[in-house]
């Protein structure tokens, strides 16, 4: 059996807050359905509709582990749980748009770019 890091909600004695571990993230249905508060059909429609729009493709986004003896469950990347952070629309999927954001504008740095032209091209 494979472990995997998940976002989840914590639960303490005042408040809940989400958990987002350190390293790769992957995240069965039934993760993403208690992430986000959604019901499992809403959820695959909206991995589809990532899919049909290609947003992402399937080959780098899920892969298939193995959890016991016959039970293998597909699992999704931290590209898709972003992706349907901000197409699904629940209190819990708002909540994790706002924390995330928080976080980037937390640890963001800023940057300059320079362009440079030679003989009328930019490189």
């Amino acid at each position: 059996m494979e472990q995997r890091n998940i976002i989840k909600w914590s639960e303490y004695s005042e408040y809940t807050e989400l958990t987002i571990p350190s390293g790769e993230i992957w995240m069965s249905e039934s993760d993403l359905v208690d992430l986000f508060g959604v019901f499992i059909p809403k959820l695959r429609n909206a991995i589809k509709a990532l899919y049909k729009e290609e947003l992402v493709k399937p080959y780098e986004a899920e892969r298939t582990i193995k959890k016991r003896a016959n039970l293998y469950v597909t699992v999704y990347n931290m590209e898709v749980v972003i992706l349907l952070a901000f197409r699904l629309n629940s209190y819990q999927a708002r909540a994790v748009r706002r924390e995330l954001m928080e976080r980037i504008e937390r640890n963001h740095k800023p940057f300059e770019v320079i362009l440079t032209a030679i003989n009328g091209t930019i490189s």
